[in-house]
């Protein structure tokens, strides 16, 4: 008789749901978990090497830099996923896929080279394989323009294959679109290399090339504008509109058949819109300061479109100190004296001149900043003159103004209860130009005292192109949301609507 030994076999117990019911994993909710996890991973992953990048691009030799940037204007390295907002002085490098949204634009400089982005467009900033040479810039889309210094030597732009190598004094515009490509040669001279061939054809000044997507030449009617400039920025320093020339050469048209110029305030050519019919290949125009839009057409079609921007380049006005003061002291220092005066849109710096007498013939005191404003401390007891002269950006066409000459006296004094300061009665044709507030700050020295109530005086903001309400509302309040302020104030009837040139009164809190 064999003893037999019973084998117990113990179960799991089921996982029970709330409704009591033993819980089922289907294969579904197994692959969704894989799914899930797995996709937190590869996020995990493709932020790694985007902030990887972001720190080895620190150590790398940029091409260049933006040094202009309007609305909005994105950049991504070729390994990188994500687009970062650019903004002005940003540097670029090598590999950067740089991208431009409706009414934007940017001016990129690599190697003293402009390269200027209109809206809507793309472009691959890339080095030749050698590592060596001109930078490359691959227009993948919409439309931009090169401008070569003279000691440049210059750069080569990719269009579907064809390549164009400007050089030292280029000018020209390149288009690429769904229908094809074109290079329009404004200034200078380019050299066009076709995709399979191993010679280059010249284009010189006024002439363009247009290939279809297919790399078929088209004979298309069209007109190459060499003034303006693409893009062009002209200066404005006096009352008088400005004389901008127009000039372009026909390109598969008719002589005998006149041109339309149409020119605007925005690019829907409704706001300040002008029409000068039966050109020939050239006229002049005389405008106000802000951006303007232009398009020349023949029977209704646009041969050419751009813009260019006129900018107020008069003397800013001065602030502080206020022009007939009196500075005072008796046993100690003379204290540091701020100058002070109002911003210019656009100005890169300013350049002020202190003398002795009122004309200018040889300045004794010249400094140069950056910002509205500058603390001096050599100056002696007597009477002194100064101006200030805003400073722009070589890209722009045309010279600045001196601000009004003001004058205010230093005195050396035995009294000690004289007021160290004595400010002037302000005339109200110069209230709008003046604030007698910013006295107080004009001394640095706390231990002198002011003896004049400060005076609010009007301020006024004069709208430059990228200004908004809300924009303008943050720069005097630290809070954009104060725009209604500045709308009741100018009693403006649609807040959307602005345009630059318009000056608007800003209250005081």
């Amino acid at each position: 008789m064999s003893d037999t030994t019973d084998i117990v076999q113990e179960k799991t117990p089921p996982v029970i749901g709330r409704s009591g019911a033993p819980l089922q994993f289907r294969f579904i909710d197994i692959t969704v978990l894989i799914v899930f996890i797995s996709t937190a991973f590869l996020g995990l992953y493709l932020f790694r090497q985007d902030l990887m990048r972001t720190f080895e691009t620190r150590d790398m030799e940029p091409a260049g830099v933006i040094i202009i940037r309007n609305n909005i204007i994105q950049r991504r390295h070729e390994d990188r996923v994500a687009w970062d907002r650019i903004f002005k002085d940003s540097p670029v490098y090598p590999g950067d896929l740089i991208r431009s949204a409706e009414l934007s634009s940017a001016t990129i400089d690599i190697e003293r080279n402009e390269i200027d982005l209109n809206e809507y467009s793309l472009i691959r900033i890339q080095r030749a394989m050698s590592g060596y040479g001109n930078y490359h810039i691959e227009l993948q889309e919409g439309n931009i323009s090169v401008t070569c210094a003279a000691e440049s030597s210059g750069i080569t732009l990719n269009l579907m294959g064809t390549q164009v190598q400007t050089s030292s004094g280029t000018v020209l515009n390149a288009y690429a679109t769904e229908e094809g490509i074109a290079v329009q040669v404004c200034e200078g001279k380019a050299e066009v290399k076709y995709e399979g061939q191993e010679k280059a054809q010249e284009i010189s000044e006024g002439a363009m090339i247009s290939f279809d997507s297919y790399g078929a030449e088209r004979i298309i009617p069209s007109a190459v504008v060499m003034k303006p400039l693409p893009n062009a920025r002209f200066l404005k320093s006096g009352a008088e509109p400005a004389q901008i020339d127009f000039l372009w050469n026909r390109v598969n048209l008719d002589d005998s058949e006149g041109l339309r110029l149409e020119i605007a305030g925005d690019m829907y050519f409704t706001y300040n819109y002008r029409m000068f019919n039966n050109l020939d290949n050239s006229t002049q125009l005389p405008l106000n300061a802000g951006r303007w839009h232009w398009r020349l057409l023949h029977h209704g079609t646009v041969l050419n479109k751009g813009q260019f921007i006129i900018v107020d380049s008069s003397g800013p006005a001065v602030l502080t100190p206020v022009s007939g003061s009196v500075f005072r002291y008796s046993d100690i220092d003379l204290s540091q004296l701020r100058f002070q005066w109002a911003d210019k849109q656009g100005a890169s710096g300013y350049l002020i001149e202190i003398n002795n007498t009122r004309d200018f013939s040889a300045p004794l005191k010249t400094k140069q900043t950056t910002a509205s404003s500058l603390i001096y401390s050599e100056l002696e007891e007597g009477t002194w003159y100064w101006r200030v002269m805003p400073v722009f950006p070589t890209m722009y066409e045309g010279t600045a103004g001196f601000s009004d000459i003001a004058y205010f006296k230093i005195e050396k004094t035995a009294d000690k209860a004289a007021p160290s300061i004595e400010i002037p009665v302000i005339p109200a044709a110069q209230a709008a130009q003046s604030r007698a507030q910013a006295i107080r700050s004009s001394v640095s020295e706390p231990s002198v005292a002011v003896k004049p109530e400060p005076v609010l005086v009007p301020r006024y903001h004069t709208i430059m192109p990228g200004d908004t309400l809300g924009r303008v509302s943050n720069r005097y309040y630290n809070d954009p949301m104060q725009w209604i302020r500045i709308v009741n104030a100018n009693n403006i009837a649609n807040p959307d609507l602005i345009y630059p040139g318009q000056v608007f009164l800003i209250p005081y809190l």
